[in-house]
């Protein structure tokens, strides 16, 4: 199979067709003549220009997109003189940059280091961190990814700030992952309590709570082992719908992962991944959950049925 091969060879459903047709655009090799049968293709069907744009909103809605400056991105397709999509390098599910934030990693990076006052901290894959301080307290905002704290309790008290609320710890250990805006903190050791406006909780050992747009979730138990293997250069899936082993895969490896169908990303899974080799794991789904895995750029993955 080419990398772009002929859309109407395998690819049934508008939905389908709609993503052979973003991938192609997005990757900027496209002939004249390819823009010619596009115009034809959205012209033919209502339903294909609806299809097309909801591939664009399940693009933009990825936060892990990481594009090179020299990158062929920033392509536009125009149809009849109207902009039908604008790939833009510098919106499109950029990850936000934060260019004074004080530590960041690259996509696929662990990095450990020591914060001042000698409390280590783990970030994970594209993570984004800044000093800051509050209440003559010494902390860290968070402004996208995932950290893991150990916090020895002869230091001061510390608190991570992420998504408008604040995590306080007097010592232990714990994680705090934001992506999207929505923020879940992990505890592994000790107690952290969160507070965001009026709302407060108190986590303990074993326990997490995950809050977004201004709400914060119940204080719910947590498998820590499986929920923090990212330490030890794994992740761990039991029982996960394939939406969202998709979106965490992406926090490991350049690119987007589009799944099409409600009836696929439902589709459970359990396994065990080494961060070293994610890019492995699709084909391997692919043949247990009968699934059709399309790699049409280095940029675009889609996971549709067989």
């Amino acid at each position: 199979m080419t990398r772009f091969p002929n859309p109407d060879s395998g690819f049934q459903t508008p939905t389908e067709q709609a993503a052979y047709w973003f991938a192609l655009l997005l990757d900027g090799s496209e002939t004249e003549e390819d823009r010619r049968a596009f115009a034809s293709w959205i012209e033919k069907d209502p339903r294909n220009m609806t299809a097309f744009n909801e591939v664009e909103r399940l693009w933009s809605g990825s936060s892990s997109l990481h594009l090179a400056a020299n990158n062929k991105v920033g392509r536009r397709a125009f149809l009849g003189g109207t902009v039908v999509a604008g790939i833009l390098a510098t919106g499109w599910g950029v990850q936000r940059y934060h260019p004074t934030a004080d530590f960041r990693t690259a996509t696929g990076e662990r990095r450990e280091l020591t914060l001042p006052g000698g409390m280590r901290a783990l970030l994970a894959s594209g993570t984004t961190m800044s000093l800051v301080s509050g209440q003559g307290l010494a902390g860290v905002e968070l402004h996208e990814g995932e950290v893991w704290f150990d916090h020895s309790k002869g230091n001061r008290d510390f608190f991570v700030a992420a998504s408008g609320a604040r995590s306080w710890s007097r010592g232990g250990s714990f994680d705090v992952a934001r992506y999207d805006d929505q923020t879940t903190v992990t505890v592994e050791q000790g107690s952290v309590a969160v507070k965001l406006a009026d709302q407060a909780r108190l986590v303990s050992g074993g326990q997490a709570v995950t809050y977004h747009d201004g709400k914060m979730g119940a204080v719910h138990d947590v498998n820590i082992a499986n929920a923090l293997a990212w330490r030890d250069g794994r992740l761990v899936f039991v029982g996960d719908k394939l939406g969202d082993v998709a979106r965490i895969l992406e926090r490991w490896q350049s690119g987007k992962i589009i799944v099409i169908g409600d009836h696929v990303a439902s589709r459970k899974v359990t396994m065990s991944v080494d961060l070293d080799r994610t890019r492995d794991v699709l084909p391997t789904l692919a043949g247990a959950l009968s699934l059709k895995i399309d790699q049409f750029t280095d940029y675009l993955t889609v996971i549709r049925a067989a």
